[in-house]
Parts: C-alpha cells; structure tokens; sequence
C-alpha cells in the first residue's frame, strides 16, 4: 500500500534550551534532544526539568519533542535507564529514536504506545532492512546518510515512515559502523564520546592531505521537492553540537525551500560549512566530496550570527484567534476564544459597569484583544455583544486576554500520558534457552577473504569452521568434511540482486549465513538459511542478544567495545551461543567512498592502499565489492588470553592479508594458547582496557 504523500516535518537539533527555542521560531515542526543516553556527548544533554521545558515548548508551538536514546548500554546500566526513560515519558516526549536493539525491545515492552524511530545509527540502508525494523516495533527509519536518491525512493514508498538526513556534517564511516575513536582512544561513537579522528590530519600514499577522511556537510535544500514527492515524511537537519545561530539558519532555509521560495544558501554556507557543501551521496555524484574548515569559513560564521539572532528574537506566530465578548447587566463578562487547531477557553471577567459616557465599541474591543505581541497568536476576528450599552475598562479587557492566552497555552502543552508498564516482560529470560552455565569448549570460526587462504586453512588439522564472504562461496562447493559458512557483506548496494546471490548460494548446498545487518536477517530468514549474528549487530548487552535470537539467529557475536569481565558476566544472561572477535585488524570505518581515489584521482587496484595518521601509523584500506574498511594499524592477537574466553562458543579469528604460511602459524597459536607471535605490533584491543563495562 503506498504512503498518502504530506508536507514533510522539518526535524531539528537542539543542545540547549536557546536552540529550542530558536528552532521553533524559525518554523521546525519537531525538535530532537539527548539527555544522557545520545550518540552525542554530554556538553549537550538536557537535564529532565530541561526536557520538560523543551516538551512545553514544542507542543505550544504544535510541534514534537524526540528524545535521542541512540547509544549502546551493557546489562548493569539498565537499571539506571529505565529509570530515566520513566521521567522522560512523564516530561511528555513524543517519540525515541534508538539504535540499541536491547532497548529498543525495553522501551517497546515498557511503554508500547510511544512512538520508537529506529535511529541511523541502526545502519538501515535497504528495504528489507527497514522492514526488519518496523517488524521489531519501529515506527519510523532514519536512514543511512550513504544513500543515493533512487535508494531513498525505494524505502520510502514502504509503509513506514522514512525520516532522511538533509543537512549537517557527514561522517566518513557509515553511521553504527565506526569503532576508530573507541579502539583508537577509548571514547565510543556508539557512546556519544567520538574524538572526531577523521577531521585530523591523514596522509594518502602519495602525500599529505588534511581532507583525506574528512568529508564537506551536506545539504540538500535544493532537493526538497523531490524528497517531498518521493513521500519522504521528515527531514532531519544534524547538529546538536552546533550554536543556536546554525540551527535558526538552516530550519529558516528548509521552511522556505519547503515553502516554494529560494533560500539564501549564501547565508547557509556563511553559518557553517567545510569549504562548502556537497550532496554527492544523493545524487550519485561522489567528485568532489572532501572538505575541512578553513580560517575563512570560522570568519564567516562570525560575520552572520548577530543578523540571524534577529530571525528568532521574537516568537513565530502559528495560528489565528477568534474572540467573542459579551457584556451583559449585572453578570460578569464572557470571552469565548479559539484557535485555528480546535482549542477552545472560556473567560469570565469583571461585571461591566453602566457607561457614563460612551459604551465599549466593537472597535475599542478590537484594539484591546490585538495586543498579542509576544505570542505565538494572531488576532483574527472578534464577535462584541453589548446590548445593554454598558462598558469594561481596558485595565479588565487585557487581564481577560492574558488569561485566555495563558489557558490555551496550556492546553497546547497537554501531552499525551503513556501507559508504563512496571513489570516489562523483557526481564524474563527466553523460555527453552540453554542453561547459561552448560559451556562448551570454544569452536574457531576463521574468516577468510581469499582463495589462497581458504586453501590454506582447508590444508590445517584444526577443527573449525570457515566463513567466507560471498563472491568467494560463490566460486566454492559447499565442502562435506568441514562446515563453510556464508558471511554477509556489511553494505548491500542492490538489494534484489543480493537475494538473488544468496537463493543461488542456498541452492548449491550453502546453509548457514553470518549475517551483519537487519536486513541479512529478514532476507536470510526467508531463503531458509541458519542465521547467525556478526559484529555489525552491535551486541553489548543481554536484552540485545534475546532480541537476535527471537529474530532467528542461532548464536551472536558479542562487540569487541566490551571489556573481557564484561563478556563473562553477560554470558550467563545471554539464552544462546556467543562468539567473541579475537584475531584480527578489527575494521576502524565502514566506508562508501574511498578517499584515497578521491584524493589521488585514480585506483591503486589493492596496492599501497594505506592511509597514514599524524604519528605516522599506516592503516590498511582494504576494499570490497560495495565499501570499504579501513582497518587498524595494530592486529589484535589474544592467543595468550584465551582463558578469558573460555565460557564462550565461538572465537572468530580474522584473516585479511596474511600468507597461508602465516595463516596456518596464527590457527596453531590459538590451538595451543601461545604466546610467541611473531608480529609484534599487536593489540589487545578494549578487552582488557577501555572497553564498556
């Protein structure tokens, strides 16, 4: 069934109380806030008499208040959360956006009428993926920010509503996918702490660029009426970090757009931006992306911020009031008012005196009833009987005025009371789960991504099993003495054609599918496959990984943000099998765009294909057929920890460039537990340090 086709809401960020504000003056229709559990940190986090105030002013001005809950949480933290998401329903929030499937099931069991958006940090890029996730209770998707025009189309005509990123920075790793500042430096994106790596200074194999992972902010202004056709419900503008000067600019610049009329993308730019604006990913046309902020584009800003505080100094008028006064002897006066949304008040003020001069006129009413300046209210008719020729000081006229004004505010502000349910079924475990404490000794899962590695590996006397991306099981048979696994990609360009290739698959004898993604899941589940969960999941809690296996999937990996105690206390809770990433470069960035061929202006076709940090470490590029992964200078090798992981089912262990030779070494460590690795520039990873707790 095709979506009946609106006015698009024009959604915007806000940090603090000021850009509420100045969002909704400047004609937002809804207004997203962090309060402590946002991919955001915590410089802007409204406290919860904050929230209330921004709940208040949003739904006085018609609008919505969505709360951003898009971060990852481990089991000891959702005590804590729950508490808060119970304040937070009380302070009247609309809706939540959330990227973690264990709480996205909470809030869903907790409070089932509250709208739940699946957050683009859920890295939903897919019809099929989109499905998954109104199938998990997801009203609404905030897509990918790597989608291209026609791929927006395609979700967009689902029955679900699609919100779209249509300005504000774009980061260099798709959304969910990034672990750079958190291997890097312990600060998690999927936590709110990034430190922005991508925006430092990285040299490409063939010199220094300061723009070599740092890409121009987006805009799509220019694109609203073609988003608007294609039934897209909201655009979402980025930026809740930003001042409320930026926020003003661009809701103003989107209303107008929206409106029919040509924004001042002069003044758009001056505001923010990195050597400009790009809009590459939507239409396909990825030349001239990268950018960074330059001592003109600081000035700039600068030059604008007092003329657009002027835009929002006051507040928006929004609706239209119609008054009916009425003076009758000896009976106290009656003002019935009533906006253009329905809102209704009634008003009894004063008993009207006999006039010793002049009776109130219509006119003179009129003038007193007008005054609503500093109002969201405009004054649109008033309907004056006197009869009896008697007269009301001007005095009682306005305190019945602001009395009405101050009546229907509040009635504006009415939120919705959503039930909350204090006994939530998410805290009861699956039934017929496997006894969390009947561990089995660790099987190894070896991903490979070559012929000769998978030769290499076929050669060992290890028990294990394989996994191998598709365009190599596509060349393979299915092997009879060891079991070979298809591992999903982590981006699907052409979804039709990816089902198409896993049918084919199924149908030469391939059974089980580690899948990376929502829409791996739906699509695997339906061919037949035995689902199985990967790193692309994002598993760092219990209610997570119940959520996985209610999906279908037999066992879940477990992210390697966790630390090692972590991991072992989250078994015990978790009613499947668990696998742990413990060999590899652990993939930094999840890319849709290579910056070397940006930077360089051709292929290096797999060679030299490194990019250079400040202190000089060389990160590998390694490509796929539809992305990219930019992977880590160091290689994680726990060979000599694996007692650590020993209440675990799987180990995965990561091959990407080793020779067979080396290959074949490393499997023979992790069989014996050695510690003599030969490469000596490894890792440990957050396992033991830095990881979520």
């Amino acid at each position: 069934m095709k979506k009946l086709i609106k006015k698009p809401e024009i959604l915007a960020p806000a940090g603090s109380p000021e850009t509420v504000l100045a969002a909704l003056r400047c004609g937002a229709n809804a207004v997203y806030v962090g309060a402590g559990y946002s991919a955001r940190n915590d410089s802007v986090n409204f406290t919860l008499s904050q929230l209330q105030q921004a709940a208040d002013l949003c739904h006085l001005y018609h609008a919505k208040l969505h709360l951003a809950v898009n971060t990852l949480l481990t089991d000891r933290e959702f005590p804590e959360f729950a508490e808060f998401l119970k304040n937070a329903v009380r302070c009247g929030i609309d809706a939540c956006i959330v990227q973690d499937l264990g709480i996205l099931d909470y809030i869903h069991e907790t409070v089932p009428d509250l709208p739940l958006h699946g957050s683009t940090q859920m890295s939903i890029h897919t019809p099929q993926g989109a499905l998954q996730a109104r199938e998990l209770g997801c009203s609404r998707i905030v897509l990918a920010r790597e989608l291209s025009c026609d791929q927006i189309r395609e979700i967009a005509e689902l029955p679900v509503e699609t919100e779209v990123f249509v300005h504000g920075a774009l980061c260099m790793s798709v959304s969910g996918q990034c672990s750079f500042s958190a291997i890097a430096g312990g600060r998690s994106a999927n936590r709110g702490q990034c430190a922005q790596a991508c925006r430092l200074p990285w040299r490409t194999p063939s010199g220094e660029n300061p723009a070599a992972l740092s890409l121009k902010d987006l805009t799509l202004v220019e694109h609203v009426k073609t988003l608007q056709a294609m039934g897209v419900d909201s655009f979402k503008i980025e930026g809740r970090l930003k001042r409320p000067e930026y926020v003003a600019a661009a809701v103003t610049a989107f209303r107008m757009a929206l409106d029919g009329r040509q924004p001042d993308l002069k003044l758009l730019e001056s505001v923010f931006s990195r050597n400009g604006f790009t809009d590459g990913y939507f239409t396909d046309k990825k030349q001239n992306m990268f950018g960074f902020r330059r001592k003109e584009d600081v000035l700039a800003g600068q030059q604008v911020f007092c003329e657009i505080r002027e835009t929002y100094r006051n507040p928006r008028k929004i609706t239209d009031l119609d008054f009916d006064l009425e003076l009758k002897a000896g009976t106290p006066a009656v003002l019935q008012v009533s906006d253009q949304d329905g809102n209704h008040v009634s008003i009894f003020g004063k008993i009207p005196e006999i006039a010793q001069n002049a009776p109130l006129r219509a006119e003179t009413a009129e003038k007193y009833f007008r005054k609503l300046g500093n109002t969201i209210y405009e004054f649109h008719s008033i309907q004056f009987q006197n009869p009896d020729g008697l007269t009301l000081s001007a005095s009682d006229c306005n305190a019945m005025r602001r009395e009405a004004v101050e009546k229907l505010n509040h009635i504006r502000q009415k939120k919705i009371n959503y039930q909350i349910r204090e006994n939530s079924e998410n805290s009861k475990k699956l039934e017929n789960s496997e006894d969390s404490e009947n561990f089995q000794i660790p099987r190894k899962r070896l991903h490979v991504r070559t012929m000769e590695q998978f030769r290499a590996v076929r050669e060992s006397e290890s028990e294990f099993i394989l996994c191998v991306p598709m365009n190599l099981a596509e060349k393979l048979t299915p092997e009879q003495d060891i079991p070979v696994w298809v591992e999903a990609p982590r981006i699907i360009q052409n979804e039709k054609n990816y089902q198409i290739r896993l049918e084919s698959l199924f149908a030469k004898g391939f059974r089980d599918l580690l899948c990376h993604n929502l829409a791996d899941i739906r699509i695997g589940r339906r061919i037949g496959f035995t689902l199985h969960g990967g790193f692309g999941l994002n598993c760092t809690n219990s209610r997570t990984a119940r959520s996985l296996v209610r999906q279908g999937l037999q066992d879940v990996a477990l992210s390697y943000e966790l630390r090692s105690r972590t991991i072992q206390e989250m078994r015990r809770e978790i009613p499947c099998n668990c696998s742990a990433y413990l060999y590899g470069r652990i993939p930094m960035m999840l890319l849709r765009i290579c910056p070397i061929r940006a930077q360089e202006k051709k292929c290096r076709h797999h060679r030299n294909c490194m990019l250079t940090d400040r202190t000089g470490r060389k990160f590998p590029l390694f490509c796929n057929p539809d992305y990219l992964e930019l992977l880590n200078a160091e290689i994680l090798f726990l060979g000599d920890k694996l007692e650590y992981f020993e209440n675990l089912s799987y180990w995965d262990l990561y091959f990407t460039d080793e020779t067979p030779e080396q290959l074949r070494e490393i499997v023979q460590m992790y069989a014996s537990n050695h510690s003599n690795y030969f490469n000596k520039n490894y890792t440990r990873g957050l396992y033991f340090k830095g990881g979520l707790r």
